[in-house]
């Protein structure tokens, strides 16, 4: 519709199964790309010591928020 954000622009890059000596230059290539945008990186340990790194930018976080906060004015149909 019209005016709607589509859901795969509020969903942040994720990278799945990264080795340890990866993970610098995953964030280093992200934060060139997407310069001063980046807003948050997440790094998680897996299993059998791989990563899964999470890059969000502000336009997507400020996306999901509002979202967030909409979902919650409208109700989530529960009880």
């Amino acid at each position: 519709m019209p005016g709607e954000v589509d859901i795969l622009e509020t969903i942040p890059e994720k990278f799945n199964e990264i080795p340890l000596y990866l993970i610098s230059t995953i964030i280093m290539d992200q934060v060139k790309t997407k310069g001063k945008s980046v807003f948050e990186i997440r790094v998680q340990k897996k299993f059998c010591n791989c990563y899964t790194i999470t890059v969000d930018t502000r336009d997507e976080y400020a996306l999901r928020v509002n979202q967030e906060a909409l979902a919650q004015t409208e109700g989530d149909g529960h009880g």
